[in-house]
């Protein structure tokens, strides 16, 4: 029996997408890194700097590693007026980058 190209095309195409929407709706996909599985924010432990992404804010980063938002902003020489709202991300600079950023907070802990 010869199965049509276009017929085995489209099943092929329901089935890969199919999969994917299944594992969306049941909570079991997610692809941007913010979210977990069970739908909670992912936010840093506060024990291994290597979790910090680019998309978190100065905010989560303090709070995380009990760096108050000031003093990140003095040992980067970013603006005094830095909101603790901006994403690390969008600090990129001459003197600020996240791999610094967790580097310095690695050094900061003894790591």
């Amino acid at each position: 029996m010869k199965i049509n190209p276009f017929i085995y095309g489209l099943v092929v195409l329901v089935a890969f997408f199919g999969v994917i929407g299944v594992a969306k709706a049941t909570g079991n996909w997610s692809v941007s890194g913010k979210i977990a599985a069970s739908g909670e924010k992912v936010i840093p432990t506060g024990t291994n700097p290597d979790e910090i992404k680019g998309w978190m804010t100065l905010a989560d980063v303090s709070k995380a590693y009990n760096i108050p938002v000031k003093e990140i902003v003095a040992q980067f020489q970013l603006p005094a007026d830095t909101p603790e709202t901006k994403q690390v991300k969008e600090l990129e600079s001459a003197t600020f980058s996240v791999t610094g950023l967790r580097a310095w907070i690695k050094t900061r802990l003894g790591q």
